[in-house]
């Protein structure tokens, strides 16, 4: 037989052992980052898988927008409706008003003080309520949400869209005049809201749905399957251990030159 001096089985079994080393970095380095694109996995994956979370964070980060819109409407709402317990109040002061000429000074002058106190409420109610320093409210109050997913610049407009006359009264005479005006803006006032929550959510709802599903989509391109890589990480430590082993029954066995 020829006889040479290179151990060719020894150079085979270095190269099967750099491979298998290689595996195993490779199974390493996707475990434990959680990234199967690692080593050059996958880079078309990932590019797409990249985009895909971006996105889902922008849809997620719309619906935190949202929110903020929902609050400060629901906030409206709030106000309105102990202003319509007030108005509702002021109407039956000037019912009771009504009947002067069966009470006595006292008596009116009770009602008269509780109709001029209410109106003063409610103005004060108006001025001073504010989300984030916005009124929520008064001359009309409506703000600009964006409700964009991919930086378009789309928005809603969120307000009651209805101004609320301001209330003075000095005795319960007009209670019911002024209470029927404020019940009736109130009223408008509540309908536009309830309409602007009710859309803000569908915006939102769409939102969540979707980043989610973005996120869902980006996890399966990018995310490391344990399993098969915890599989591969075990076999390329075995084919490792194998190579070394014939590495060194390989240069053994020249030695019978």
């Amino acid at each position: 037989p020829s006889v040479s001096n290179i151990a060719i089985g020894a150079n085979m079994a270095a190269a099967a052992a750099n491979k298998a080393r290689h595996g195993m970095n490779e199974s390493i380095a996707r475990l434990s980052t959680g990234v199967r694109a690692m080593y050059g996995g996958d880079a078309a994956g990932h590019s797409v898988g990249t985009v895909h979370s971006a996105e889902a964070k922008s849809y997620a980060a719309s619906a935190r927008n949202i929110e903020d819109g929902l609050s400060f409407a629901q906030s409206g709402e709030s106000v309105l409706l102990e202003l319509a317990n007030l108005g509702q109040r002021l109407r039956e002061l000037g019912i009771q008003d009504d009947n002067a000429e069966l009470l006595d000074a006292n008596q009116i002058a009770a009602l008269d003080a509780e109709a001029t106190l209410l109106g003063d409420t409610i103005d004060n109610i108006l001025d001073t309520t504010k989300f984030n320093g916005k009124e929520v409210v008064d001359k009309a109050a409506s703000i600009t949400v964006a409700i964009n997913y991919t930086g378009e610049g789309t928005t809603t407009t969120v307000g009651p869209e209805k101004s609320i006359t301001a209330v003075t009264l000095t005795d319960a005479t007009n209670g019911v005049a002024s209470g029927d005006t404020l019940l009736n803006e109130v009223a408008t006032a509540l309908g536009n809201l309830a309409a602007d929550i009710t859309a803000l959510k569908a915006f939102q709802g769409a939102a969540s749905a979707t980043s989610a599903n973005l996120a869902a989509t980006s996890a399966r391109i990018m995310d490391t399957d344990f399993a098969e890589e915890t599989a591969s990480l075990t076999k390329n430590a075995i084919l490792n251990q194998a190579a070394l082993s014939m590495a060194a029954q390989a240069n053994n066995a020249q030695s019978a030159i």
